[in-house]
């Protein structure tokens, strides 16, 4: 049974990621190379290809110079209350992006929060300055974590003490010594922030399409579920085709520039004299940013839900909760129920699935991890309209499609998890259980799956927070009858119900809140053992 695993799980990356992707780039070059650089070169490609990068690589810039700021308050100083401003910051990863779009539409739009209280709108919101700062707020948990956590993992504080005790100033040493050593964990940061980014779908959608700003992933939205031209159905494969390559090219580029280099860790420990100085003005500046960009939208978004009609002001006096009477119809449920099901299947299969590749690939690197790590690189909508060529015919409306591209997407975080478990998983008690005569899948249930518990209800935990407010691939799969709950959501806010689109998108958001809810207690447990030793 150990030989056949190796086959079994090759073909398993063949159907679910390598036929999509070989049946997507040979519609898109189905005509030949004149024809894709004819469509290419066509407004209605080249102007969102051109929007998307232009957009993406500022958001990339931006979230990244926010979160290795924040980093650096929160793991080099001794400010007060660090683990609120950590929680705050990471408090975006909670709202799934769409809904922060909404908050943000309610809060600082036309009639909404602001321009009801104070008569002060954000101009510019609805259009690409509104896409790019939203995604940045969004994609700043992204980029705070990987610096921070190059910083925390720290081996190597006497060079910044050294400069230190040179003569160098703050701003020298972190200039020659922490920001050379950050550099590999800076430039993961940016390439991960412009994947995201690009593969943004609910953003555009809510805050560039009344604007008539397109992006790629809008793009592929119109032509595929609002358009019946045979030439729009060319137009989203080579522009899906085109993001593969993007997403290719970006962390191909990255790859090779951070090959050999080892972990960046460095530091002085927390609360340490490189902290110190303006730590309390920075923390206080961060506070008020995390009040302006997370909590005011999440409010706006509160009241929008509680408020009667749009236009009313959002005082005690017309709060009502008939939205969410209204949220809570056959759509809600239909959608609730395709959500959990989807999240729930996705889950299970990918920590199946990515157990199976981590076994056959274990202690060596093979084409197989490889493979699994490129359909979580490749953006959500090119994975889709992939997915959709391959399997359509079969599966098209149904949730199985949307299944096949949840797990062709997040297949990579099952194997990366269970992979960096069984690593450090001791090779003799398997031998052990061997000998003594079990099987190899016995050995593996009574021995490694009871000490892999915590890292498999971990990885569980985190494909399902994925899948469960997924949006761009369900967008692009759903049916009439395979709506998931944030498809729901994004179909009523543009059918232009403001208050029921509010109460939908607060409901999502609880939802996911309580879903991660286990996560950060299982996180928590091991920093409280430690704690206690």
């Amino acid at each position: 049974m150990a030989r056949l695993a190796g086959p079994f799980a090759l073909g398993l990356v063949v159907l679910i990621i390598g036929l999509p992707l070989a049946r997507l780039a040979a519609v898109a070059l189905e005509d030949g190379p004149a024809a894709l650089a004819t469509t290419l070169s066509g407004p209605l490609v080249a102007g969102p290809i051109g929007n998307s990068l232009w957009t993406a690589g500022l958001v990339a810039l931006l979230a990244v110079a926010a979160g290795t700021v924040t980093a650096l308050v929160t793991e080099r100083s001794a400010v007060p209350g660090r683990d609120w401003l950590r929680l705050g910051l990471l408090l975006p990863m909670l709202v799934p992006p769409f809904v922060t779009a909404f908050g943000w539409a309610r809060a600082f739009g036309p009639r909404g929060l602001t321009d009801q209280l104070v008569g002060l709108t954000l101009p510019g919101l609805y259009g690409p300055l509104g896409i790019v700062v939203v995604l940045t707020v969004a994609a700043i948990p992204l980029a705070y974590l990987i610096v921070a956590g190059a910083l925390a993992s720290r081996i190597e504080p006497d060079l910044e003490r050294a400069a230190r005790a040179s003569g160098a100033g703050r701003l020298e040493t972190f200039r020659t010594i922490t920001l050379p050593l950050l550099r590999p964990a800076i430039l993961s940061a940016v390439v991960v922030v412009f994947v995201f980014a690009i593969n943004a779908f609910g953003v555009p959608a809510v805050l560039g399409t009344p604007a008539g700003f397109a992006t790629i992933t809008t793009r592929l939205y119109q032509d595929l579920a609002l358009s019946a031209e045979p030439a729009a159905f060319v137009r989203t494969a080579t522009m899906a085709a085109t993001l593969v390559v993007l997403a290719l090219v970006v962390v191909g580029s990255a790859d090779a520039l951070l090959a050999g280099r080892g972990a960046v860790r460095t530091g002085l420990p927390a609360g340490g004299e490189a902290g110190r100085a303006g730590g309390r003005a920075a923390a206080v500046v961060i506070a008020v940013a995390i009040i302006v960009t997370t909590i005011v939208p999440l409010a706006a978004l509160v009241l929008s839900a509680l408020t009667r009609a749009v236009g009313l002001p959002p005082v005690p006096a017309n709060w009502t909760l008939a939205n969410f009477g209204q949220a809570l119809d056959a759509r809600f449920g239909d959608g609730l129920a395709h959500s959990l099901v989807l999240a729930t299947s996705a889950s299970t299969l990918v920590l199946m699935l990515g157990g199976l590749v981590a076994l056959v690939t274990r202690r060596r690197s093979t084409v197989l991890g490889t493979a699994v790590t490129l359909g979580f690189a490749i953006p959500g909508s090119a994975l889709a309209v992939a997915v959709l060529l391959a399997y359509g015919g079969w599966l098209r409306d149904s949730l199985a499609i949307i299944l096949v591209a949840y797990v062709a997407k997040f297949w990579a975080l099952g194997h990366r998890q269970l992979a960096g478990s069984l690593d450090r998983l001791p090779p003799d008690l398997l031998r052990a259980a061997r000998a003594s005569g079990a099987g190899t899948l016995d050995a593996l249930w009574t021995v490694a799956v009871p000490i892999l518990r915590p890292s498999i209800a971990a990885g569980w935990l985190v494909v399902f927070l994925f899948a469960l407010h997924e949006l761009t691939m369900s967008s692009l799969l759903y049916g009439p009858g395979s709506a998931t709950l944030a498809v729901v959501v994004l179909n009523i806010q543009q059918l232009g119900d403001p208050t029921v689109s509010a109460a939908l998108a607060i409901l999502l958001t609880l939802i996911v809140a309580l879903a991660a809810t286990p996560l950060a207690l299982l996180g928590g447990r091991p920093a409280r053992a430690r704690r206690t030793r």
